[in-house]
């Protein structure tokens, strides 16, 4: 027969090991333990993070479509770079473009180009702030690496004008 000690004591035990793993797993630490004991943990994605990848992939798909259309309207001016760079980060958050409506850009070469770098400066800073919302450190650096890109893109295009 088993003892009240034992039962009680096994009964604390579990308990106590049931409200660790409810811990680890509210404060996201379950993933960083099962990896010391050599398991690979498959995190589930965070319903938040998906949301800003549609974002990025929906402010992709719209500044490639500016792009576009300024290129088209404006053949000298050299957007080639800038189109390849909007088509690379819509590919990285897998987006597509499927017909974006935007606004005709303006008549003039030099007030197109100050339209598309103030998208582009738009869109550096809302990557940037998704980056900061991001749970997965991966979405972070992508979201980032995006940013930076879009900035880059914005000063280059300054520079055309």
């Amino acid at each position: 027969m088993i003892s009240r000690r034992v039962l009680l004591g096994t009964g604390a035990a579990v308990a106590g090991g049931a409200a660790l793993v409810g811990v680890a797993h509210v404060t996201h630490v379950l993933d960083d333990a099962a990896d010391l004991v050599g398991l690979d943990p498959k995190p589930e994605p965070d319903p938040e993070d998906d949301r800003l990848v549609r974002r990025a992939a929906s402010g992709a798909a719209t500044l490639l479509a500016m792009v576009e259309a300024t290129a088209a309207t404006h053949r000298s001016l050299a957007l080639a770079p800038f189109e390849a760079l909007v088509r690379e980060q819509l590919a990285a958050v897998g987006g597509t473009t499927a017909a974006t409506d935007v606004a005709a850009p303006p008549a003039g070469a030099g007030a197109a180009l100050a339209q598309l770098e103030k998208a582009f400066r738009a869109a550096a800073k809302a990557r940037a702030a998704d980056a900061l919302r991001s749970f997965s450190p991966d979405l972070t650096r992508v979201l980032a690496s995006m940013s930076a890109g879009l900035a880059q893109g914005a000063r280059g295009l300054g520079d055309l004008r």
